[in-house]
């Protein structure tokens, strides 16, 4: 017989796994909350710590996990200077704290030269570090193991599948329409769906521009701090100007060719991939062209998350889109996620993002001291998640993001767990983001790193 952890995560691809009430998920998530707590409790010292800590070693009920949890800003808690000088060792050692990742002085960083190279000599050792853009300067960076990323990949797929109901038939075009990022859990996600979904008769697209690393992007970002305070180097204030000016020129010449292919290829089935921000200009371009959804295939779909990443777009352009690509809302799949969980939320009919059974969800008070009672209706609350899909690190955090939270049934017909399209982040309200067992771990960490 399967354990509760395997029963859990068996329901990837079942096609009713966001059926389930909570009441009757929530023993076999406990139980599976143990299991995974027992596997990793002896290999993430950051884990054993908060154990400790809580004086728990045994989850009976979701507010036990309460203490368990990680700040969001755990996996950026090294500090900026190891990063900075190249203390490779050093970085690896603190990795080690907040993952499975078994720090081992043999293991040599030698030669090991800037970021980039630090995180592709980890992967060389089947290490992967699921590591955000460091659009803030300093990345997070998230151990993950082969399977965490396959797994994730796969969510992906599923999660396509199930908000649009198109099948893995292989007879697409897919387009990738984004800057390809250089970061091997993004990689296999795009893969994964070109394996299930892409026609074999039909190349896939991916905008022609060089990809994004997070080493790349820290590196614009540090050199905007010294223009800002004053301290970058003439040369530095020049070479900044030359190299923003060549990307743009690159990008302009790479939307002008996505317009292009796209118009080419107007008559065939598309899957579209790519950020709202990145799609508008490629809309405008399509339009001026004299196209409209009139002209692309009907069956077209699009494969999209987040917001708006800080562009300013006018009103309508959502729809703007859509129906230049011949997109209908039924196969839009639009999904909610965050690096920190290896598990994303798509987006329902009744556009509620929808919690996967195998993570548990858990409404915390705005210091993420304390889970809120949601027997009554939709609260707004702190997110936070158990993901028992993650075996690299511990998938429990404390979001930075305020949400509406819901686990009545939904106006969609499924009964788990959903939460609303208003996402706000905590940095962006007054006050910032004030997570009461941030300092504490980030003392911890920097203690045995």
């Amino acid at each position: 017989m399967s354990s509760s952890l395997e029963q859990l995560l068996s329901l990837r691809d079942d096609p009713g796994r966001y059926s389930h009430r909570p009441d009757d998920l929530l023993p076999v998530q406990i139980e599976a909350a143990n299991e995974r707590l027992e596997m990793q409790i002896g290999r993430i010292p950051l884990l054993s710590n908060r154990v400790e800590s809580a004086g728990r070693e045994t989850i009976k009920e979701p507010e036990d996990l309460v203490p368990l949890l990680f700040a969001h800003n755990t996996y950026k808690s090294y500090a900026e200077s190891w990063l900075l000088e190249g203390q490779w060792d050093r970085m690896a050692r603190w990795l080690s704290t907040v993952s499975t990742y078994e720090f081992d002085t043999a293991h040599s960083f030698e030669g090991v030269a800037a970021f980039d190279d630090w995180i592709e000599r980890l992967e060389d050792a089947h290490r992967f570090v699921a590591c955000s853009s460091g659009t803030t300067g300093k990345p997070a960076m998230l151990g993950s193991t082969e399977n965490d990323i396959n797994f994730g990949a796969q969510c992906n797929v599923s999660a396509f599948s199930w908000s649009t109901g198109i099948g893995p038939n292989k007879d697409r075009k897919f387009f990738g329409l984004g800057p390809p990022v250089k970061v091997t859990r993004n990689e296999r996600i795009r893969k994964a769906l070109i394996a299930a979904f892409g026609s074999e008769t039909a190349e896939p697209y991916q905008l022609p521009v060089p990809p994004i690393s997070a080493g790349s992007v820290m590196g614009m970002v540090m050199l905007r701090r010294r223009i800002a305070d004053g301290t970058a180097q003439p040369s530095e204030v020049a070479e900044f100007e030359r190299a923003s000016a060549e990307r743009q020129a690159v990008v302009e010449s790479a939307q002008a060719d996505a317009v292009e292919t796209l118009i080419k290829a107007r008559e065939e089935p598309l899957l579209l991939s790519g950020f709202l921000p990145h799609l508008y200009p490629l809309t405008q371009g399509v339009r001026e062209q004299g196209y409209s959804g009139d002209d692309f295939d009907s069956s077209n779909a699009l494969f999209t998350a987040g917001g708006l990443k800080g562009v300013t777009l006018p009103q309508g352009y959502r729809e703007f889109i859509l129906e230049t690509f011949g997109v209908s809302e039924s196969r839009l799949c639009h999904f909610y996620s965050m690096q920190e969980v290896n598990t994303c939320f798509p987006r329902c009919t009744a556009h509620r993002y929808h919690v996967a059974p195998w993570v548990l969800a858990l409404p915390l008070d705005d210091p993420g001291e304390r889970l809120l009672e949601a027997n009554e209706g939709a609260i707004e609350a702190r997110a936070a998640f158990l993901d028992l899909s993650l075996e690299g690190r511990w998938g429990g955090v404390i979001s930075g993001d305020r949400v509406n939270i819901d686990f009545r049934a939904c106006q969609c017909g499924n009964e788990g767990p959903h939460i609303g399209l208003d996402i706000v982040r905590y940095s962006d309200l007054e006050g910032g983001d004030k997570i009461t067992c941030a300092g504490t771990i980030d003392a911890y960490v920097r203690g045995t790193a």
